[in-house]
């Protein structure tokens, strides 16, 4: 749980921290004005008079990106503007937090985003890595870097994280299929204008160990390369599994820093060595309906059922290349590709404790456990190919101001996986004295391809009636095209499918903004689950496959406001209440004739607020809080009809704040804490198992040594709660307890 590389202050690449020129800054804010058609056509109003423009002078600019995330650019090129125009709840995970934090992991990051749980996969059955939900619903395939998709699933390092945001709610005009809860956007850090070195060493609780690099070279007036190493060995925190490892390299270079044409390559290979985790099972007590973790009644949280045979490897390379280009005053034109190559050997020991189990465990008995099947090996080899182009337009057509945004949105990815069985059968006892011994393997007992290509074209329009009310309108059109097969080897093929369909989504909001510290927005959006999107994810959806099904389809209605405060509006409030209804289409049943869905009608509706930025110039603040009432409004078990969604909590709450003391003095202090909250969450349809609600408390104590050196001390769950990571329908990940770190910090 620990990272930091270089430093965030000289000049990111994102948001209002973007390095350039200031007459480039110039004329992109006077761009919304720009007339692409002649003079005639200006409309800065009726009454106004043309002024000869002011030519300003090239100044290089090593911004430091606003605390008040409001002002941040928005995560991903499709949604032009800031945080604050976009009219849609979009929580910030700036690098300042990651930095004061030393978050290794996306999964650590997200942690400051109330609504986002974790989930754990089901191995051979389904998939492992990196599984959130977003107010409840999956975003397994809405993981986003630089704009374009993470394709692959694997657990993600924080290593060349610039930012971490989450953009709440079906967004499927900006970013396709998927999105039913929203999708998580990582800014990467890249090249920048200037010199700058950071190095990181951590230590503490495990043990652990970790250390980073992060150098950026200068190399012409407007080049630059950036190289970020990162190396790690650790043994988790109160779990009695072996230790893992983890190393990586991300080069990037551009050329055209600060000019109108830019054009940046990176290059990230990754790869990790790490024990698997399938937690703990759920138990019933004799006369109780609904089922809770073991660890809540008695079995020591570190308790790890594993053998030899359990790890996660993987070979993650990603390269990808992002041309950016301002034609003229009022047009600009990005391209972005991006290839990725995964590479996944998976296994993990699953068990369960039946009722002869529990009643065994509850009179203080040790009795015997088989694994689940479910956790076999598995060889997994993903590549994908994704290209994005997008232009912007901002010009005026008599007294109107137009934002046009349209392109074109391309991918394809292609997975194959090997299933394997175990020569050898294991059997463990519930309270485990040693791991399983290594097993033996036998030869690919499945095999499964699946290939999907989408093509996707969007436009949006945001028209300025007045200069304080706009309105947006926008549309996606997607033809996604999947192609799936599975079976034994030597064998009859089990399933054989090709499925075709086609999905529009549509985007409309209204937007007011009386000044420009205040804006009030209602907005509509909808995204498309196309039927064998989830092959991979969630194979139980390939025996419900239905040729001749419409897409899901999931859709947000939004209310909400956006201030910033204080002076220069250093302080950015948000406040909104959504509704996000997940249904299917219905279909007849060839044989029966019945007509059902083929998954569940549920809503999930509720408050989000927000602040973010400086109480005072040495006083930072993040938090957020989230209050949900979730229902499943339709389903084929009638008994689960009028139950809460699983994994979504009834409230959430992230807090993180640091003050700095004595600030540029030798005897200077930062100090910071905060705390993450959930209420407990069902963990099933059915609403019979559950997982206890969640506390951490955590703190920070940082010591600028000099100009150069800075110790850090970092304190997680410091008053040692039982707490659940990551959820499955029968079963949970006990939490760390109270862990330490200790990182020495330098900069040049």
């Amino acid at each position: 749980m620990a990272r930091r590389q270089g430093s965030g202050r000289h000049g990111s690449t994102r948001g209002e921290g973007r390095t350039g020129t200031l007459s480039q800054a110039a004329m992109m804010a006077g761009a919304a004005m720009a007339v692409p058609m002649g003079a005639g056509a200006m409309a800065q109003g009726a009454n106004s008079t043309p002024e000869a423009p002011v030519m300003l002078p090239t100044v290089q600019v090593q911004g430091e990106a606003p605390p008040n995330t409001l002002r941040r650019a928005a995560p991903v090129n499709r949604l032009p503007g800031t945080v604050q125009d976009t009219p849609q709840t979009i929580t910030v995970i700036p690098r300042e937090v990651l930095e004061q934090q030393n978050v290794t992991t996306l999964e650590e990051a997200l942690r400051n985003v109330p609504g986002v749980t974790v989930s754990i996969g089901e191995g051979n059955g389904g998939v492992n890595g990196d599984q959130f939900r977003i107010r409840g619903f999956s975003a397994q395939d809405d993981v986003y870097v630089d704009g374009l998709r993470d394709f692959g699933s694997y657990q993600r390092d924080a290593f060349t994280f610039e930012d971490v945001s989450v953009i709440k709610g079906p967004s499927g005009y900006a970013l396709g299929t998927g999105t039913v809860g929203g999708a998580i956007a990582v800014g990467s850090r890249t090249p920048h204008l200037g010199d700058s070195l950071g190095a990181t060493v951590t230590g503490g609780s495990g043990p652990f160990a970790r250390g980073t690099l992060d150098l950026n070279k200068q190399f012409s007036d407007t080049g630059a390369v950036r190289l970020n190493l990162m190396g790690q060995a650790n043994r988790a925190v109160d779990r009695d599994s072996p230790t893992g490892h983890r190393w990586g390299v991300a080069p990037s270079v551009s050329f055209g820093l600060g000019t109108d044409t830019t054009f940046t390559a990176e290059y990230l290979h990754y790869e990790y060595d790490v024990p698997t985790d399938a937690g703990v099972p759920l138990i019933t007590l004799p006369g109780q309906r609904i089922a809770r973790p073991i660890t809540e009644y008695g079995l020591p949280r570190s308790t790890w059922y594993g053998s030899r045979n359990d790890r996660d490897r993987v070979q993650v390379d990603r390269l990808t290349a992002r041309l950016s280009h301002q034609a003229n005053e009022w047009l600009t034109i990005a391209n972005d590709t991006r290839a990725t190559w995964v590479d996944r050997d998976f296994a993990y020991s699953i068990v369960g404790c039946d009722a002869a189990c529990t009643t065994s465990f509850l009179r203080g008995g040790n009795p015997t456990l088989t694994p689940s099947g479910a956790g076999n090996p598995y060889s997994q080899q993903t590549w994908a190919l994704q290209n994005v182009t997008t232009a912007t337009a901002k010009f005026t057509t008599g007294p109107l101001r137009h934002e046009l945004t349209g392109g074109i949105d391309i991918w394809h990815q292609d997975t194959d996986r090997e299933g394997f069985g175990y020569t050898t059968a294991a059997t463990t006892n519930l309270r485990p004295q040693s791991v399983f011994p290594r097993r033996g393997l036998t030869g690919p007992t499945n095999k499964r391809n699946g290939e999907v290509t989408a093509y996707g074209a969007f436009v949006n329009e945001r028209l300025w009636l007045i200069p304080e009310l706009s309105v947006v309108g926008g549309v996606r059109v997607t033809r996604y095209e999947t192609d799936y097969t599975a079976g034994a080897p030597g064998q009859v093929l089990t399933s054989d499918i090709d499925g075709d369909s086609t999905s529009v989504d549509p985007r409309a909001a209204v937007i007011f903004e009386p000044t420009r510290n205040q804006t009030y927005y209602a907005s509509y959006s909808t995204s498309s689950t196309p039927p064998g999107s989830l092959f991979f994810t969630q194979p139980s959806t390939v025996g419900g496959f239905r040729s001749n099904y419409d897409p899901e389809r999931n859709t947000v209605y939004e209310i909400g406001a956006k201030i910033n405060v204080l002076d220069g509006g250093r302080l950015g409030l948000t406040g909104a209440l959504y509704r996000v209804d997940k249904k299917n289409a219905e279909d007849v049943d060839p044989l029966g004739g019945e007509r059902f869905a083929s998954s569940d009608v549920q809503r999930n509706q509720g408050i989000e607020l927000g602040i973010s930025g400086l109480i005072t110039p040495v006083w930072t603040i993040n938090a957020s809080y989230t209050a949900m009432d979730s229902e499943t409004r339709q389903s084929r078990t009638a008994a689960n009809v009028g139950k809460r969604v699983q994994y979504v909590p009834e409230n959430a709450a992230a807090l993180w704040t640091t003050y700095e003391i004595n600030r540029g003095e030798p005897w200077n202090l930062t100090v910071g804490g905060g705390f993450t909250w959930r209420d407990k969450v069902f963990l099933n349809a059915a609403n019979t198992a559950e997982a206890p609600a969640n506390f951490s408390l955590d703190g920070v104590i940082s010591h600028k040594i000099n100009d150069n050196l800075r110790v850090q001390v970092n304190g997680y769950n410091l008053s040692d709660e039982r707490n659940y990571g990551s959820l499955f329908g029968t079963r949970v990940l006990p939490a760390a307890g109270r862990t330490v770190l200790v990182s020495l910090n330098a900069e040049f």
